[in-house]
């Protein structure tokens, strides 16, 4: 009896010695992330970024994969039936934690997620074609009260922070704007620059076409105005109480190894303070907004909690 307790013990040792070292091997081939946009848009480009300098980190080379579509959640979709060994991750927009009170989700951002960290946040703008009129929001607000028809703009998503920052904007300017959904910024740009769509609500993607004079800020949507444009006045400025910015983060599907985990948030941490990932996100306009493994985790159920009942709202009278 002596023997087969000893055995058992051995075996259950040599188990756990088994998980350790899988995660001290961790990782010992490539790590692909999902990034839920269509390639060319900044959330790509940021996606690659952190793709090359978590490569660097973690002496392993880390590949996008682009899955667009289903507002921005089908990274998170895909951790359902992804196994937790820390080889598939995606990126998490804000968006994960309130499609489920919009519109329903087949996954729970709270029981069926793994969140590893953030590193960025967004500047949003309200763009136009330089060929319009519109110098302000006060302009595009009182075209939109004299005209027939509704102004249109395009978001990279419905209910993406864009998307909803918007439909606040004509609740409180008591105006009605036509939504455009696309798949991402770059479809939203090469939409407005056609003008087939009036404005758009875009991340950064659309700096170098202020730049070269093809399209007109009207609006910064964060709290202060932008290190970027830094002439352009945000929407608290022009009247209304209304600010977006997103923290981007990363997660894996449930029951990861917390030794995974672990060497997963020191890498972002370590990206974080890399100056070469630091230049390329300013260039991109990002900025900086770190949290760790745990901090993220409050984050993700602070907003998923907090939200509901706006979102669950705005739902109902959103167009």
């Amino acid at each position: 009896k002596m023997r087969r307790l000893l055995m058992a013990a051995l075996a259950a040792a040599s188990a756990l010695g088994g998980h350790s070292a899988h995660a001290q091997a961790y990782p010992n081939k490539p790590i692909k992330v999902i990034v839920p946009y269509s390639a060319g848009g900044v959330t790509d480009q940021y996606g690659r970024a952190f793709a090359d300098a978590m490569g660097k980190k973690l002496g392993q080379s880390v590949v996008v994969e682009n899955k667009a579509g289903a507002n921005g959640t089908l990274g998170a979709v895909q951790m359902l039936n992804t196994d937790p060994a820390g080889y598939t991750i995606t990126m998490i927009p804000i968006g994960v934690f309130r499609m489920p009170h919009i519109t329903g989700a087949q996954y729970d951002p709270i029981k069926d997620l793994t969140y590893l960290g953030s590193l960025v946040g967004f500047n949003y703008y309200i763009v136009v074609n330089a060929s319009s009129p519109w110098k302000s929001i006060a302009d595009l607000v009182e075209y939109s009260k004299r005209q027939a028809g509704p102004v249109s703009y395009g978001t990279p998503g419905a209910y993406s922070s864009q998307h909803i920052a918007m439909a606040q904007l004509g609740e409180a300017a008591k105006v009605d704007w036509t939504h455009i959904p696309f798949k991402g910024d770059a479809d939203a740009i090469t939409a407005l620059l056609g003008k087939h769509v009036q404005a758009i609500v875009s991340a950064s993607t659309v700096l170098p076409y202020v730049a070269n004079g093809q399209m007109r800020v009207l609006a910064s949507l964060g709290d202060k105005r932008t290190a970027d444009l830094p002439d352009v006045p945000t929407l608290k400025e022009q009247g209304y109480a209304l600010v977006h910015t997103s923290p981007v983060g990363f997660a894996g599907p449930k029951g990861m190894d917390p030794a995974v985990v672990k060497k997963l948030d020191g890498a972002i941490a370590a990206t974080h303070a890399d100056p070469e990932f630091n230049a390329a996100i300013k260039k991109m306009g990002l900025v900086p907004m770190h949290m760790d493994a745990a901090a993220y985790s409050v984050y993700a159920r602070s907003i998923h909690e907090g939200e509901r009942d706006s979102l669950k709202k705005l739902a109902a009278t959103v167009k």
